[in-house]
């Protein structure tokens, strides 16, 4: 790269000691983009002073030369549990994550098996293949008791100008040492007023916000908003408006509804779900193969998927309105 990363506002991590970027790159892109794409990507944003990296498993042949190029420079997290950490490390090409992640918890015995699961982890964390221990959850009601717990360094939670969160919860976090990490900023993909949504988060007492950029253009982009962080009074009416627009019933692509299996008859639900995000990522092209869009019609209205969902979304009702939709904006 040959040039040194420009300066770009830190935050505590916590208790950890460690600071990380006000922004930092969420590792959803990575799944479509091409490898050269991507590398480019995690390039200017470490030449940015991003610092953080957050990375899914089955991402690393297009990404792992890039991270560890720029290995000294960046802190890297992923997801996972005891069985697959090593299998993660062997994938990335790495000799430890700086932070590792127990996610999809959200229920109160997800979170019984994830503090067990936490215990048994410290024996890697010893062996020096992670050094902080964190968890991500989209349920409001699982905040105060994973601090309560102690059992986690840091928390990842959905913090946006629609999904607030009680500030008692950022309080105790930091009575307790707990750094949080913001995801989903921009709701999974249904907020795009970029400025008035990153100065919202970042005027939290959280330590970044975790944004699935996949241009440099967006990176761009996103870092200017930091020359002028304060919130106005436009930004005030913005976030009246969007929380009337979305109201409750809106996607926040978890992936809960195809987790820990598929659909049984094979609707790719989150993928129809994010339709609509999809669309405004490909400038309004039709991408999404006819397939995908008649998959739906293979319903059987069983309901698994909405007894999954942590946000009670009727997605039964929503698919097909989803796919009419994106026929109507895409071309």
């Amino acid at each position: 790269m040959g040039r040194s990363a420009h300066k770009m506002e830190a935050r505590v991590l916590g208790s950890t000691g460690i600071n990380v970027s006000v922004i930092s790159l969420g590792g959803v892109a990575f799944t479509w983009l091409g490898k050269k794409r991507a590398e480019k990507l995690i390039d200017f944003c470490v030449d940015c002073g991003i610092n953080y990296i957050d990375v899914y498993s089955g991402t690393a042949e297009k990404i792992k030369e890039a991270l560890k190029r720029n290995r000294e420079k960046i802190i890297i997290s992923t997801r996972g549990n005891a069985k697959t950490l090593e299998n993660c490390l062997n994938e990335f090409n790495l000799d430890y994550f700086d932070i590792f992640l127990l996610s999809m918890i959200d229920n109160k015995e997800q979170l019984n098996q994830a503090i067990d699961e936490a215990n048994d982890l410290e024996k890697f964390r010893k062996q020096g293949k992670f050094r902080i221990l964190g968890i991500a959850t989209h349920n409001p009601v699982l905040y105060k008791p994973i601090i309560e717990s102690r059992a986690f360094d840091v928390m990842m939670i959905p913090v946006n100008c629609v999904d607030e969160v009680n500030k008692e919860i950022f309080e105790e976090a930091r009575n307790q040492g707990i750094g949080i990490i913001a995801m989903k900023p921009f709701a999974g993909g249904n907020i795009r007023k970029h400025d008035s949504t990153i100065k919202y988060v970042l005027n939290l007492p959280v330590s970044t916000a975790l944004i699935g950029m996949a241009r440099i253009g967006e990176v761009k982009q996103n870092i200017k908003v930091l020359k002028k962080p304060e919130i106005t009074a436009q930004d005030i009416n913005f976030y009246r408006k969007i929380r009337k627009k979305l109201g409750k019933i809106f996607c926040r692509y978890c992936g809960h509804c195809i987790f820990p299996e598929p659909c049984p008859n094979e609707i790719p639900v989150r993928t129809i779900m994010m339709l609509e995000t999809l669309a405004y990522q490909a400038n309004l092209r039709r991408t999404v193969s006819e397939r995908i869009l008649n998959s739906i019609k293979s319903c059987k209205k069983c309901g698994l998927c909405e007894k999954r969902c942590p946000y009670h979304l009727p997605v039964r009702k929503l698919l097909p309105e989803k796919v009419k939709h994106y026929l109507e904006i895409t071309r």
